[in-house]
């Protein structure tokens, strides 16, 4: 059994907090995402997952009870790590409404926050928790930009209506940009929450 793999560990702000000296739950978790992104939910399979991580799968029934208990917490992990750990990321920040939108979607883009957006979709398609799961991190996400649009100075039904088009967009905008560069990517961003931003 390995156990002695290392690797730099960031945290949203791009510091690195450490290395880690031995996988845990969470090492598991995201390299099950990973292959979710890559081959579906139908590809994450313990014997695979065992490994392409070097592992045994002794080592993965030490921290899962079976696939099945895998697969929850991988839903668990996105909805933690790519929504409430943005949030408060960005309630920490100081400034008016339009300045943390435009922070929030820089962040996602920069870190690539959106990147299993669409394999949970498409898992949700075909299974009862994952879309449940997908239902309440999307409402999660609706009504928190929408928050910040009424911070931003826009009516409630206002701000519901330009928080989905952004939300929406930003799930959606690596298939958009396929093979653009970031700073390309960044520029269009820019000009959308611009657009999103000003009063009619």
């Amino acid at each position: 059994m390995v156990f002695t793999r290392t690797h730099p560990f960031l945290d949203l702000d791009g510091i690195v907090m450490g290395t880690k000296q031995f996988l845990t739950k969470d090492d598991w978790v995201q390299g099950a995402m990973e292959t979710l992104r890559v081959q579906g939910v139908g590809g994450v399979r313990v014997l695979s997952l065992a490994r392409s991580l070097d592992l045994t799968r002794g080592s993965f029934y030490w921290h899962f009870r079976d696939r099945r208990d895998l697969l929850h917490h991988m839903l668990d992990w996105w909805d933690r790590e790519m929504t409430d750990v943005v949030i408060r990321h960005i309630d920490r920040l100081e400034g008016t409404g339009s300045k943390r939108i435009l922070a929030l979607a820089e962040l996602i883009l920069r870190k690539n926050l959106n990147r299993y957006d669409a394999a949970v979709r498409s898992w949700a398609e075909g299974d009862r928790e994952a879309a449940a799961a997908f239902g309440r991190v999307m409402n999660k996400r609706l009504g928190y930009v929408a928050g910040l649009f009424r911070d931003a100075g826009f009516s409630p039904r206002d701000a519901v209506a330009r928080g989905h088009l952004l939300a929406i967009y930003l799930m959606g905008e690596d298939a958009v940009r396929v093979g653009a560069s970031l700073q390309t990517r960044l520029r269009f961003l820019r000009r959308e929450v611009r657009v999103l931003t000003e009063p009619d």
